[in-house]
């Protein structure tokens, strides 16, 4: 008898497994086109040249790869890490949905003494949106930095 409630009970617990893995969603749904700019800046941070890399296609990425190639593979690691490190905030908005497989973000970043606004055109690609093209960043200085005491305390 025991046994066969031993049986039983592996055979709900198998079953429910298979259910499981069957019914459970392989994906989160469809990737946001906005997701690869966060992801550039996630794996900047992290250290992650190679990741880093594969957000971007076209002129873009043999930019990078030309720089990544003459620094070498260490300073440029801890160069975008450094700068991504840097980073206090992110503000990014959809500017222009040119087509299906183009759109336009604005994109500011906030530093502790400064904001770098750039435009980011993505592009989609057979493995999902890539950064086309960033543009020049137009930068501006704060008066007071990022968290420093606006009202001196007596």
């Amino acid at each position: 008898m025991k046994k066969k409630i031993f049986i039983s009970i592996i055979l709900v617990i198998g079953i429910g497994v298979f259910l499981r893995l069957v019914i459970t969603p392989k994906s989160k749904g469809p990737e946001k086109n906005e997701d690869i700019i966060w992801k550039m800046l996630s794996s900047a941070k992290l250290g992650n040249t190679q990741q880093y890399l594969d957000c971007f296609t076209g002129k873009s990425l043999r930019t990078l790869q030309k720089a990544n190639q003459e620094k070498g593979e260490t300073d440029f690691r801890d160069y975008i890490q450094q700068n991504a490190q840097a980073i206090k905030g992110v503000s990014i908005i959809n500017k222009e949905q040119k087509n299906s497989l183009k759109t336009v973000f604005d994109v500011e970043i906030v530093y502790a003494d400064r904001n770098e606004y750039q435009t980011f055109s993505l592009q989609k690609a057979q493995e999902g949106w890539k950064i086309n093209e960033i543009s020049k960043s137009v930068i501006t200085k704060q008066p007071i930095p990022y968290m420093e005491t606006v009202v001196k305390e007596e």
